[in-house]
């Protein structure tokens, strides 16, 4: 009896020791964490090239250099006074006048007139710097918008065909066996090994594709070429057209944000400028005249200050000929301006009617889709019942595939027309929150 209650008694414990040490046996518990998705999101993205990029580096560059003049014309409105010294190893000298030293302080041509017109004209080419900066950055993320959506749309089409490549092999392979057991020819066999060389050649060129639209998408974000990025593509049509409804977008609208014809504008205030600038030279031009002379031999040394004017009597009509000519450019910008606002029009009607069609597409790909989904369930019953034979099954699951296919490119021609409209009408930043800078 003593052992037997000795021998429950070790099981127990064995058993209480294999419950408290099982945790411990079974190893460390299995990661739970969701999968790992890049932080590159398409906002960040944008924000980096803002920072990084050369591009954008450069019309920066371009406001501070018309800024840089700007301040040069303003120190145009005081006269610029110069020093002359000279030092004669030999001169003539009357009487006991011997020193070899001669100065002279005197003032160069001076035109306030025209140093105001230059100031107005230089802020407005600041103005005009600034514009075509916010251009750019509108131009790079309507860029940055479309190579992201291109590589969430590669990878879906790359996984899709990859699908395919697997189908592919599969109907090759029961080919290769029902020629074995004589119910195909070797036509048959050689055609589907076709078709899977002819489907892994366009997964290289997907793969080729999504290649280069990373390589572009790290050249305009000044990323490192041979780093890896981590892009996160989920809800990729979402985070680019974030608050931007192209249904309400007018033509009113573009031509009042449009930023090409924001710098045509400024362009064209900027030749009136000019035109003004041309009169201006047709009046006597003022003059100030301070002259310090010292060490004259035929003169009295001393300060000589005065004030006039000077006017040009005969330049043989260049002045007036210079008047028309700006006058021409002011024209000539204004119908730059007018004829620009007309091609934006057409560019407008046709990408609203490209909307339009691709969203009709786009509806008739998703119920294909569908359709083809509820083939494939139809053929894959009709397979186990012994109806049809493995081949049309399979082939119903490549139909599945492709018409997947065709919803991507048909939702990717709607998109790249939201993207070039959004763009068109002020940039994506205008309207995406998580874009403004």
């Amino acid at each position: 009896m003593a052992p037997l209650l000795v021998c429950r008694a070790v099981v127990c414990c064995a058993v209480l020791l294999l419950v408290l040490a099982g945790p411990a046996i079974a190893g460390p518990k299995p990661d739970l964490k969701p999968p790992s998705y890049g932080y590159f999101d398409y906002p960040t993205c944008v924000r980096y090239a803002l920072v990084h990029s050369d591009t954008f580096l450069q019309s920066r560059l371009d406001i501070q250099l018309v800024s840089a003049d700007l301040k040069n014309y303003h120190s145009d409105l005081l006269p610029t006074i110069k020093l002359l010294t000279a030092y004669y190893l030999d001169r003539a000298t009357t009487g006991d006048d011997s020193n070899p030293m001669y100065v002279r302080v005197y003032v160069e041509d001076w035109n306030p007139y025209l140093a105001l017109l230059k100031i107005k004209g230089g802020k407005i080419m600041v103005d005009i710097a600034k514009t075509a900066h916010l251009q750019k950055i509108a131009q790079g993320i309507a860029t940055i918008a479309k190579l992201f959506y291109d590589v969430d749309v590669t990878n879906k089409q790359i996984r899709a065909q990859r699908q395919s490549i697997s189908l592919l092999e599969k109907k090759t392979e029961y080919a290769r066996s029902r020629a074995e057991q004589g119910g195909s020819d070797d036509i048959a066999v050689r055609m589907h090994q076709n078709d899977l060389r002819r489907g892994q050649l366009e997964l290289r060129s997907l793969q080729q594709r999504l290649d280069e639209d990373l390589a572009s998408l790290k050249l305009i974000m000044g990323y490192h070429p041979d780093y890896h990025l981590p892009l996160d593509t989920r809800d990729a049509v979402n985070q680019i057209l974030r608050g931007f409804d192209g249904s309400r977008v007018t033509f009113a609208d573009i031509q009042a944000s449009n930023l090409s014809l924001k710098i045509l504008a400024k362009q064209e205030q900027l030749q009136s400028n000019l035109v003004t600038g041309s009169y201006v030279a047709l009046l006597p031009q003022p003059m100030l005249l301070l002259e310090g002379i010292s060490n004259q031999v035929d003169r009295t040394s001393g300060l000589n200050i005065s004030i006039g004017f000077n006017y040009t009597l005969w330049d043989g009509f260049e002045r007036i000929r210079e008047v028309r000519k700006q006058q021409m450019k002011a024209r000539k910008a204004e119908i730059d301006r007018r004829q620009r606002s007309r091609e934006m029009y057409n560019t407008y009607r046709s990408l609203i009617s490209r909307i339009d069609l691709s969203g009709d597409k786009e509806a008739v790909a998703r119920e294909n889709a569908k359709l083809s989904e509820l083939s494939e369930e139809r053929a894959n019953l009709r397979y186990k019942s012994g109806e049809v034979q493995y081949e049309e099954y399979v082939q119903a699951r490549m139909d599945r595939v492709k018409a997947s296919l065709e919803s991507i490119g048909a939702l990717s021609e709607r998109v790249n027309a939201l993207i070039d409209l959004a763009t068109m009408s002020g940039g994506l930043n205008r309207y995406n929150a998580a874009l403004r800078h």
